[in-house]
């Protein structure tokens, strides 16, 4: 299974960045191993970096779209598809700095729909993966 956080980066990192990925990804990994002492600091940097998600437009829009699915349930900001079908089992968990996306999928159903934002960069900190979304070829 693997576990991708997803950030909304800003406008001016994400110009900076988009060529050279791997940069962003050492900012953020390095906020994400961060000591506890050292929070602080990290939480300063993240919010340069990092924009805010519209946490409950989103969370409409997916359960509108997915209510009919009979492999879709919803439980508060939890978003799960489990399709035994394409053996897929993925767990969306909406944040306000950040989307949690676990899937036994690279590509799982819910990436399609975050297709839509801008600027979207996952990041695999277990696996040391990561990608700009709309590189993602689905």
């Amino acid at each position: 299974m693997r576990t991708f956080y997803i950030f909304k980066i800003k406008e001016e990192y994400a110009t900076l960045t988009k060529n050279n990925p791997y940069q962003l990804f050492r900012m953020l990994d390095f906020i994400y191993t961060l000591d506890k002492s050292d929070a602080n600091k990290g939480a300063d940097l993240f919010y340069k970096v990092v924009e805010r998600f519209n946490e409950k437009n989103l969370d409409i829009h997916l359960f509108k779209k997915y209510r009919e699915n009979y492999f879709y349930t919803k439980y508060k900001n939890v978003h799960q598809i489990n399709n035994l079908y394409k053996k897929e089992e993925s767990k969306l968990i909406v944040k306000k700095h950040f989307l949690l996306l676990k899937s036994t999928l690279i590509k799982p159903t819910f990436i399609e729909d975050l297709k839509e934002e801008n600027h979207l960069f996952l990041c695999d900190f277990e696996n040391k993966d990561y990608f700009w979304l709309d590189k993602l070829a689905v």
